[in-house]
């Protein structure tokens, strides 16, 4: 049975989005690991497939920590031994997914949606089943809404347009009477006449516990840890015991067949398996350390780690995706019970009923969408994206998508507002040649030149925001401009002058001052509410250090600073203390740190 539903859960919400586009790289990049130390398929697939930016995303950097009590929209599939509960408004996630016979959660569930930031969009929240595609990293859709639609009677399907990959992904899920497992089915289809880079992982997150262990069918392991190493390690006892780790740390493990489970002493708890398309399993944890603790204190919910199922193995790699074709597999989620695992995993799901599962997705996929439960994004209406099985309708057009209305119909992009922020950005040869046909302004040589600048033309990127400010100055092209110049704190500063209440800019042009005292100026002439923001006043504490002013840093850091878009292993808090405040033990809620401590 399928089913609306509402949850009623405190939520952080996400806030407006980050005005300024991300042209300064990933912030999540792939650790750079000494590629002469691993198989050279390995490395090749490290190699491949590395995106510059997330342009033409914006990043989701507005929320703070004050959740408050809110109702979410939710889907539901229930049947006679399984609940699953998910949630279309945020990136499709499998929130819960309950045994019924035992009345257990099988997933880690929190009390609260605290964003913070650890995606390649900045925005994530902890809990339940996640779909990440696109490139290494917290996809970008995690905290978007997707499309969703009832399929047949009791079908899911949830759908979107990816914008950096240029492919539509969708995911079905179902969950037949009296069966044992949910089943979910990925589509993933390149409309492209050109191949391009895959990555997709589903991220599970369990709860843990002091007998939790994580296994699957593997003696080798591929480790990495905070510290940025890349190496194989065998699979000990220690190794499956998420809580006996004394820091963060990825396990992907090389698996002879398609499955992972994470259980407790008498062998119950999740087991998910796959066909063999999705042929990585993958062990996080965040180990035992303060910061470990800490970070799970700050995303909420308490001690959870990870069991993930991906296309490659590991997350560092990529795999190619042809032109005018699509990949699918299908995964299946359930409780299993059992000192035999694996015996377990095939009576929750045997191979047998997985290929059923493979020719029921493959017959769904030539129905057509009934009943509409939440829409996306208008992007693929925009691109005019014609894919068999889902729909982007006109109707999901919308503000962001406009003005490229406009450049398509009329062939011109409005220039009358420079003062106030693009809402939206494309990428891509045809709106590059869209761009360069319309008359010029201040608007389509900016948008050409962050195209440019996306593609790491930087020279060509460079004139394009030069002829912008000279057909009307606007701190998007000056602030751009002072980027593909390197970082130039003079123009950054001119920049944060035309747009003074956009606290993202104000942290650019501070972090970039060439002096503590420069920085501390730039700091006083701020308004109020910027200057409040958490990551000024961490900005502050490091100026006043670089201006020798090491007691008013000091009495920065001790009156508190919460910053809420800290990055994942970010050590700034920890270093700023022990600058500011040497010999004095670092207080708990200043310790991120993933590693020692």
């Amino acid at each position: 049975m399928l089913r609306r539903g509402r949850l009623d859960i405190a939520v952080s919400p996400l806030g407006e989005l980050n005005p300024l586009p991300p042209l300064g790289g990933l912030p999540d990049a792939p650790y750079e690991f000494d590629l002469a130390e691993l198989s050279e398929d390995i490395a090749e697939g490290i190699r491949y497939g590395r995106v510059r930016t997330m342009v033409p995303y914006l990043t989701q950097d507005g929320y703070g920590r004050t959740p408050q009590m809110s109702t979410v929209d939710t889907l539901v599939l229930e049947n006679s031994r399984l609940c699953a509960t998910f949630l279309p408004q945020w990136g499709g996630r499998l929130w819960s997914l309950v045994d019924k016979a035992t009345h257990a959660e099988l997933l880690h569930v929190p009390d609260v949606l605290q964003p913070a930031n650890l995606a390649l969009r900045n925005a994530w929240f902890a809990g339940g089943v996640e779909w990440n595609i696109g490139t290494r990293g917290h996809s970008p859709t995690t905290c978007a809404p997707l499309f969703a639609a009832r399929v047949g009677e009791d079908r899911l399907r949830m759908w979107e347009w990816e914008r950096v990959r240029g492919v539509v992904f969708s995911i079905d899920a179902w969950l037949p009477e009296d069966s044992a497992a949910l089943f979910i089915g990925v589509r993933v289809h390149n409309p492209s006449t050109q191949d391009t880079p895959m990555y997709w992982w589903s991220n599970t997150a369990v709860r843990e516990t002091p007998d939790l262990r994580v296994l699957a069918p593997a003696t080798t392991a591929f480790r990495t840890s905070y510290e940025g190493d890349l190496s194989r390690v065998d699979v000990t006892e220690d190794v499956t015991f998420p809580a006996r780790s004394p820091e963060a740390a990825d396990y992907f493990y090389e698996v002879e067949r398609p499955w992972i489970a994470a259980v407790d002493a008498r062998g119950r708890g999740l087991g998910q398996v796959s066909t063999p398309e999705l042929k990585g399993r993958k062990q996080f944890c965040w180990g035992s350390s303060a910061g470990g603790r800490r970070w799970q204190e700050w995303l909420g919910g308490g001690p959870y780690c990870e069991i993930q199922a991906g296309l490659a193995r590991t997350q560092y790699e990529h795999v190619p995706l042809a032109a005018a074709s699509s990949i699918r597999w299908v995964e299946a989620y359930g409780p299993v019970d059992g000192e035999d695992t694996e015996r377990a995993i095939d009576a929750m799901c045997s191979p047998r009923r997985l290929d059923e599962a493979v020719r029921e997705f493959d017959e769904a996929l030539t129905e057509q969408l009934g009943e509409l439960f939440a829409t996306g994004s208008g992007w693929g209406a925009l691109e005019d994206v014609h894919v068999s099985g889902v729909a982007f309708p006109a109707e999901a057009l919308g503000a962001e998508q406009r003005p490229w209305l406009e450049l398509l119909r009329h062939g011109c992009l409005d220039a009358s507002h420079p003062a106030i922020a693009p809402e939206s950005y494309v990428l891509g040869s045809a709106w590059e040649r869209r761009l360069a046909a319309a008359p010029a302004n201040w608007a389509t040589h900016y948008h050409l030149g962050v195209i440019a600048h996306a593609d790491g033309r930087l020279g060509q990127a460079r004139w394009h925001y030069e002829r912008s400010l000279e057909h009307s100055s606007s701190a998007w092209a000056r602030r751009a401009l002072a980027l593909v110049n390197g970082g130039d704190p003079e123009q950054l500063a001119r920049a944060l002058a035309e747009a003074p209440g956009v606290w993202q800019l104000a942290v650019e042009a501070v972090a970039a001052a060439r002096t503590g005292a420069d920085a501390l100026a730039l700091l006083d002439s701020l308004r109020p509410e910027v200057a409040a923001r958490g990551r000024l006043r961490l900005l502050r504490v490091r100026a006043a250090l670089d201006a020798g002013r090491r007691e008013d840093a000091a009495a920065l850091l001790r009156s508190g600073i919460e910053v809420p878009d800290l990055r994942e292993g970010e050590v700034s808090l920890d270093r700023l203390w022990a600058g500011a405040c040497p010999g004095e033990p670092l207080p708990i809620d200043y310790d991120f740190r993933m590693h020692g401590g």
